[in-house]
């Protein structure tokens, strides 16, 4: 498959002069060769502005290529960061063809142009451009407003996620210190910790809390999961603390520490629930959000994020395009009689990574597919991580099974009967190696 590829792309910029550029904040640096691979005049560089982009680049390509039109060039950009994203929309909202090279391939490439890894920007266009044309690249794409809406919404959600659990991380850090039994009680990412902890943060406030009127008020947030009971058992930790003792500035300092946090939980909180919101409403209007959620485990949140990463599911022809996008790959490491050990190269979409494990550890419980292929793994060695890992080739398999029938999930009557005999062995296996009472 990845020969195939590599000759369609080499086909695609045969007889064509490749226009290689290595991105940068100020000024971008561009080289010229043409078909044989030969550099054509020096390479040269233009600001990253409108007066660069509309005159300086192709006053610059001109001195080089005077009499050349628009179907004999092929831009190839490095994808360095997103420095790159503004000049491939500039060049292929004009009709050009625009194609991406991994900044992984230049960095491979640098020692055979020269027999050393030095780094130039002159060189490293000039590597994007020959790069290019051995076919080692992806071409731009562009997709519709919808589906291009739904992606910038699922990068911000997860910088807020990472934002969300690294404060609640700092609220227990800080918790840790000058009263540990709390989280042991409450945990602090609860709606109930968090009211308890803009008024009372040490175990002398805790002691001092009237214990009946804040039942009332807890009961109410928790929906009676919390109240009088776990007020006194706070107050009973708290008349033993073994926290830190905390007094005048450095009560003050905590303090102040703890409301920046809470009012940063408080305000990505916010924003989660309303970029989910609006996610959720664009994914629903897609067909391929019905056959998703059809999936027991996979639910509205998850599909959403998929279908956003992945933005297009329609043009994937095979399970493995979409494994190979999250980075869930395996790299081999065979030759001659030494066969290595395989991991996943983990070279992809870290975001789409994350949400198909999300989505694997919730089927692996609930759909008999992937629920099979994650027992025969636990059967032979109990790695949960691992074999939840192992068993994302299963679900996409459905899920692509799924967009190429266009229908919703039905388990087959054929795998329900190995299941439960799986499901019986892996319950004898449990028992044995369950510790005696």
């Amino acid at each position: 498959m990845n020969h195939l590829r590599l000759q369609k792309n080499r086909e695609l910029l045969t007889g064509k002069i490749v226009i290689g550029i290595d991105p940068a904040k100020d000024k971008h640096q561009a080289a010229i060769i043409d078909p044989r691979g030969s550099q054509r005049g020096a390479s040269f560089s233009f600001p990253v502005n409108a007066t660069g982009f509309g005159e300086i680049l192709w006053r610059s390509i001109a001195k080089v290529l005077p009499s050349c039109t628009i179907n004999d060039v092929v831009f190839a950009v490095e994808t360095a960061c997103n420095l790159w994203e503004t000049l491939a929309f500039f060049l292929s909202s004009r009709g050009y063809t625009v194609v991406l090279v991994s900044p992984l391939s230049t960095h491979h490439a640098r020692p055979i142009m020269s027999m050393e890894f030095s780094r130039t920007d002159p060189k490293d266009a000039y590597l994007v451009a020959t790069v290019a044309q051995r076919g080692a690249f992806q071409p731009y794409e562009h997709f519709p407003v919808e589906q291009t809406a739904m992606h910038q919404l699922s990068i911000t959600y997860d910088k807020l996620r990472k934002d969300l659990a690294q404060n609640r991380t700092r609220v227990h850090a800080l918790l840790d210190r000058v009263f540990p039994e709390f989280p042991r009680i409450l945990l602090p990412t609860r709606d109930s910790a968090v009211y308890l902890l803009k008024k009372y943060l040490f175990p002398d406030e805790f002691l001092a809390m009237d214990i009946r009127s804040e039942a009332l008020i807890l009961e109410q947030i928790s929906r009676r999961q919390c109240g009088r009971a776990t007020l006194e058992a706070l107050q009973k930790a708290a008349a033993t603390s073994i926290g830190l003792v905390r007094r005048s500035d450095e009560r003050l300092a905590d303090r102040i520490s703890l409301d920046a946090f809470l009012a940063l939980i408080e305000t990505a909180g916010h924003h989660v629930t309303r970029l989910l919101r609006e996610l959720i409403m664009r994914a629903e209007r897609l067909p391929q959000f019905e056959r998703l959620t059809s999936l027991s485990g996979v639910g509205q949140r998850l599909a959403a994020l998929f279908l956003a990463e992945v933005q297009d599911l329609s043009r994937f022809t095979h399970y493995k395009h979409v494994e190979k996008l999250a980075g869930l790959n395996l790299r081999l490491f065979d030759s001659g009689r030494y066969s290595g050990a395989r991991h996943i190269s983990s070279i992809g979409n870290s975001r789409l990574r994350w949400i198909l494990y999300k989505m694997a550890e919730e089927t692996a419980r609930r759909v008999p597919e992937v629920r099979v292929k994650y027992l025969r793994r636990q059967l032979k060695r109990r790695k949960h991580v691992k074999n939840v890992v192992a068993s994302i080739p299963q679900l996409l398999q459905l899920i692509m099974a799924m967009e190429k029938h266009q229908s919703c999930y039905e388990p087959r009557p054929n795998i329900l009967n190995e299941l439960k005999e799986l499901e019986t062995k892996y319950e004898e296996l449990k028992a044995r190696r369950k510790p005696a009472a």
